[in-house]
């Protein structure tokens, strides 16, 4: 795991070395392939996810387009959690079924276009979740995505991209790779060590299952030693390039994975038992695949261990990962972290300025010295 202190490195930003880290960045960039700056959230472009499926990390939202969800306001879009209460009422949440087929459901994975409560209640938040599965995908370039996290405990915002084909199977056979996720609490503790808003994690992840997903190996962190990601706009980048993949944050390298010449097999270090499903690719196998991109904001759910405190103990998670009754637990304990949503503000929404792909140009290596030096003044 890498742990770049960015408000450190930017402070030097003008140094020779510093200058070379950020000119990879703007190294190997083509024509401009995707561009939407927000004038308007155009629904051709980014298709909305429509489920009641709780994801991997069995979150407590379900995804929708309703229009206090996902909209545009001076060239932002803004993806924002909100109560299922405000629209459907309280009781709904303990005794409701919302049959979303009716409502254009799209993803049916474990049943999720019809829910209902039962021993647990009903999805109690409802938020967006959008991708471009059906307008645009690549396979090299870079990406580029200025954004600002949101605010408020148990929120969790994340820009990645998975593959359009999945040409090698089911997740995470045909890979993953997540640019920006954070926890959006402030301040809260994990085994002595900072996971709120101050830090942001990128992984990229392969495997034969959930349980030999190798993300561990190809996980990276990013932390500000002043403020939060939740405090201002920051530049969210990704390089896929023929022989690594590349993150970074305003320009600064957070991590690259670079596989060795038996490609992903070799580097995640599988059972020589198994079979290796990517052995007739390349060293890049699977990520020389296209990927499109995706933006959603989730609440709660796995991504949140149990023993995360925080300082005001009243504060501190309301719900244990394996319990039966989780999305009540936190529901009920809603005037602990609701207030944290700060909604009048907005701040607990996911605030993109522009998503921006640049094809691959190997030949284009040229002086961007002089952007940096205008970027450092807009940071510091």
């Amino acid at each position: 795991m890498t742990v770049k202190v960015l408000k450190v490195l930017l402070m030097y930003v003008v140094t020779t070395v510093q200058a070379q880290l950020w000119s990879d960045f703007y190294h190997y960039r083509g024509e401009l392939i995707f561009s939407d700056e927000f004038d308007t959230l155009n629904t051709s472009t980014w298709q909305h996810v429509i489920t009641g499926w709780r994801g991997g990390n069995d979150e407590f939202e379900f995804y929708h387009n309703h229009p206090e969800n996902s909209y545009v306001r001076d060239g932002v879009l803004y993806l924002k959690p909100t109560l299922t209460a405000d629209r459907y009422g309280e009781d709904f949440l303990y005794n409701g079924t919302l049959d979303l087929w009716d409502e254009g459901c799209n993803v049916n994975y474990l049943d999720g276009c019809i829910i209902k409560a039962g021993e647990d209640i009903l999805n109690p938040i409802t938020s967006a979740r959008i991708r471009t599965i059906n307008s645009f995908s690549f396979t090299y370039g870079t990406v580029e995505i200025r954004a600002k996290m949101p605010r408020g405990d148990w929120i969790w915002p994340a820009m990645w991209l998975m593959p359009t084909n999945n040409a090698f199977g089911a997740w995470p056979r045909s890979g993953e790779i997540d640019m920006v996720e954070i926890r959006s609490n402030d301040d809260i503790n994990c085994h002595g060590k900072q996971k709120g808003n101050t830090l942001m994690g990128a992984t990229v992840h392969f495997g034969l299952n959930a349980t030999t997903d190798k993300w561990r190996k190809t996980h990276y962190e990013a932390v500000l030693s002043e403020g939060s990601f939740a405090d201002d706009f920051h530049v969210y980048g990704l390089q896929r390039l023929h022989d690594s993949i590349r993150l970074y944050v305003d320009g600064i390298p957070i991590g690259q994975v670079s596989p060795p010449q038996e490609g992903f097999w070799e580097l995640g270090g599988f059972d020589d038992q198994l079979t290796n499903i990517w052995a007739n690719g390349t060293n890049m196998t699977p990520f020389d695949h296209p990927f499109h991109l995706i933006m959603n904001v989730a609440v709660g759910g796995n991504f949140f261990n149990d023993y995360c405190t925080y300082p005001d103990e009243s504060r501190n998670k309301p719900w244990k990962w394996k319990s039966a009754t989780a999305m009540r637990d936190f529901w009920e304990a809603k005037d602990n972290w609701y207030p944290t949503w700060d909604v009048e503000s907005e701040n607990n929404a996911l605030q993109v300025d522009y998503v921006r792909v640049y094809a691959l140009d190997m030949n284009n290596i040229g002086n961007y010295h002089w952007y940096q030096t205008d970027q450092s003044n807009d940071i510091n």
